[in-house]
This record gives structure tokens, sequence and C-alpha cells, in this order.
């Protein structure tokens, strides 16, 4: 199970398009700042974006840092104003994101 992959799936809610952006780009910079980063840059993109709502439903990639892909959930979830996103791994939940933490 420890070698089993590490699935995001849930939506956040954010009270503007403004703040869903504002979130998405703390989000990059999580990523950009970490020197020895094995998570693409791009890697919100694959976060699906409609109107206010931002739906994650992604897997870590193999070899990525699963603690510098918490810190991206984290900017991503303190802002929003509704939502959860759950951390999975075969089947089990191992953590969870929810808004406004």
């Amino acid at each position: 199970m420890d070698h089993d992959p590490i699935a995001f799936r849930g939506t956040y809610c954010y009270a503007t398009v403004a703040e869903l952006e504002r979130a998405l780009g703390a989000a990059r910079a999580c990523i950009a700042d970490d020197d020895h980063a094995e998570l693409d840059p791009d890697w919100p993109r694959q976060f699906a974006r409609a109107g206010t709502r931002l739906r994650v439903d992604v897997v870590l990639p193999v070899g990525a840092d699963r603690f510098l892909a918490a810190a991206v959930l984290e900017a991503l979830a303190t802002p929003a104003v509704e939502g959860v996103v759950e951390a999975s791994r075969g089947g089990r939940c191992v953590d969870w994101f929810p808004a406004g933490r």
C-alpha cells in the first residue's frame, strides 16, 4: 500500500474568480519556491475550473514530493469558502484538506 499512488479528489468554492486565481497562483508559487521540487510547476493546471469552483481529481505523479503536494493543497484550501479535497492511497483516506483551514 505504501507504494500505491496518492489520489486527490474534491472541490473547493471561492468567494470570487479573483480569489480562485490567487489561490492557484499561491499553489504554483509553492512549487516554484521548492528548489528540489519533483512536481511539475503546471500540476495545478490539471485542476478543472468552473466559475468560482475548482475541481481536483488528480493522481500525484510517481516520484513527486507528497509534502509539497500537501502544501499545494493547503494553499488552495486556505482561501476557499467551502469544500474539501481528500487524499487517498489504495482506496483509503490518508488526509483531507478542508476549506478555510
